[in-house]
């Protein structure tokens, strides 16, 4: 039997809290049916911009609930974290963000005088924004350091249409 090995973007785990407190939206419902379905030896990680994410949001967010918190950051430690280090940031995030930057990047690139933020990024061909932002690069960035699948409710598109296959993803929402 094959072995899978998922890394979780931010958007799953906030479905992931709220149906360990009985959540039943259709992401809760799909994401449990998926969840009951994998093999028991599949491997499931986290890394570091995750959990930023999710403390933030912890942070921010209405603090009346101290036991969905509390219950939220017991979920982020029943996954192992991997870290992130020098190879992924030049071997991995820099190769994935110039890729997207040549063929997505502002083309009149004189020095300084272009969008640096990815998030302000067009597609050339619909003008459409790409809809990445940084963190995302990140977290495609670990998956792909560590041949992982990217379980992600973000559509990703600018990111699939570079990389192909060498970096899977699923939704487990749907």
């Amino acid at each position: 039997m094959k072995q899978y090995y998922y890394l979780l973007d931010t958007n799953i785990l906030g479905s992931l809290a709220e149906l360990k407190v009985g959540g039943s939206s259709p992401e809760c419902k799909a994401l449990e049916k998926h969840w009951n379905t994998l093999p028991k030896d599949t491997k499931i990680f986290l890394c570091p911009i995750t959990i930023g994410e999710v403390e933030y949001g912890l942070r921010v967010g209405p603090y009346d609930k101290p036991e969905q918190h509390k219950l939220a950051r017991q979920t982020l430690s029943a996954f192992p974290l991997l870290n992130i280090d020098d190879n992924i940031a030049r071997d991995y995030y820099a190769d994935l963000r110039a890729k997207l930057f040549i063929k997505y990047g502002p083309k009149n690139r004189k020095r300084g005088n272009y969008n640096k933020r990815i998030e302000e990024w067009r597609d050339p061909t619909t003008s459409k924004l790409l809809q990445i932002q940084e963190n995302d690069l990140w977290i495609a960035a670990v998956a792909m350091a560590h041949n992982l699948i990217l379980v992600t409710h973000d559509k990703m598109n600018a990111i699939k249409s570079i990389e192909g296959l060498d970096l899977q993803f699923e939704n487990w929402l749907i």
